[in-house]
């Protein structure tokens, strides 16, 4: 499935519904943790690029449907 073209605070959205939180935000990226311990630093642009999207999904262990479930 491809990927949506999502602003930052739609995935910051998304990210906080599948229980992470905000643990760090430096220029214009942010880094969240989950409680398990799984962390994710994405680009908070106006349009984040769906390449970036998936690498950072990827690093976190995320499922690409798993976050679509939590975009509105």
């Amino acid at each position: 499935m491809r990927l949506p073209l999502l602003a930052g605070r739609q995935v910051h959205a998304a990210l906080r519904r599948l229980g992470f939180r905000e643990i760090h935000c430096k220029g214009s990226h942010v880094k969240m943790e989950h409680a398990d311990g799984r962390r994710i630093v994405f680009p908070y642009h106006e349009e984040m690029d769906r390449h970036t999207l998936r690498g950072a999904l990827r690093d976190a262990d995320i499922s690409e449907d798993e976050f679509l479930a939590h975009v509105r």
